[in-house]
């Protein structure tokens, strides 16, 4: 019997603890739709919005790794897209690189369903950029 008591208690704990719904992290898949937010650089640290340039522009990464860039809901470049994971930029830093096809690469990081660009490693008096993911 006391086993069964056992048995019964071991069950209902698991139960209950399978039950805790924690909150998920959000997607850190570049696949999707992207909203610009703001872009920062140039040797002035201009800060570009789609307020202060007058346009609207979106990203679409798909899972047969093409892309779409919209200006305004225009397209204004399309092509594939490649990712190199863990590249190792220097000594203490390595980054994920995205390849659209240009000669200029960009780092990005995906947090909270933000997307951040950069190509300042790269180029000097670069861009970095902000997207929000459009769900």
């Amino acid at each position: 019997m006391k086993y069964f008591v056992l048995m019964v208690a071991v069950l209902a704990l698991c139960g209950v603890s399978s039950c805790n719904k924690e909150k998920l992290s959000p997607s850190t898949s570049i696949v999707g739709k992207w909203r610009w937010v703001k872009s920062v650089g140039g040797i002035g640290g201009f800060t570009l919005t789609p307020k202060s340039e007058g346009i609207s522009l979106r990203e679409e990464f798909y899972a047969d790794s093409t892309f779409k860039t919209f200006r305004n809901d225009s397209i204004t470049m399309q092509g594939k897209f490649s990712i190199v994971r863990n590249y190792k930029y220097s000594s203490t830093e390595t980054i994920d690189i995205l390849k659209m096809g240009t000669p200029v690469n960009d780092s990005f990081i995906i947090r909270n369903d933000t997307l951040y660009t950069d190509n300042y490693r790269f180029v000097s008096d670069g861009f970095s950029a902000t997207y929000v993911r459009i769900k």
